[in-house]
């Protein structure tokens, strides 16, 4: 479950939290099936975040951990799945992504400078190096219909020369 649907009862369920959920579920199954390591003997507090809750007020509720690893993007630094580098490179990309829901916004001002830089034809490279611009960009990538998909299967063709989406039987980690 995404950080933010733990983090409030109230909120409703998103397409993007169901994308956010898809990533920790992918860590989790791969931390279960897969041999990995993990630096700093965190183990422990990794596998915590998948079952953290804590009581307040409005009820149960936790997220805390999750957020936390997003916004620090620590699931990548902290674990390497053995002889998984298409895994790892997947599992990087989504943390990077997801990280945007958790990230400050950029004030109201940069977004009026990014509109007049797109509106008088800015160069596409001061646009790509322009941090309102990546910003929007990934949050926009979140909501594209295909983006998921079509992030799994970049990370699965891989070193594959496949032209299709593989089967699942034909794919594995140490090829």
């Amino acid at each position: 479950m995404s950080a933010t649907l733990l983090q409030d009862n109230d909120k409703c369920n998103e397409l993007e939290d169901d994308r956010e959920s898809c990533l920790h579920v992918l860590t989790w199954t791969a931390s279960r099936f897969t041999k990995y390591t993990i630096s700093g003997g965190g183990s422990n507090r990794f596998l915590r975040a998948f079952d953290e809750e804590y009581e307040d007020e409005d009820g149960v509720k936790g997220g805390d951990l999750k957020k936390g690893f997003l916004l620090g993007c620590d699931i990548p630094r902290m674990v390497k799945f053995d002889r998984c580098p298409s895994l790892d490179t997947l599992i990087e990309e989504l943390t990077e992504a997801f990280a945007v829901r958790y990230e400050t916004s950029p004030p109201h001002g940069d977004f009026e400078t990014l509109k007049d830089m797109q509106f008088n034809n800015a160069p596409p490279s001061y646009l790509h190096s322009n941090s309102t611009f990546k910003y929007q960009k990934r949050l926009d990538d979140l909501a594209t219909p295909s983006w998921l998909v079509d992030t799994f299967r970049r990370h699965l063709n891989v070193g594959r020369g496949y032209k299709e989406f593989p089967s699942p039987s034909s794919l594995s980690c140490s090829g």
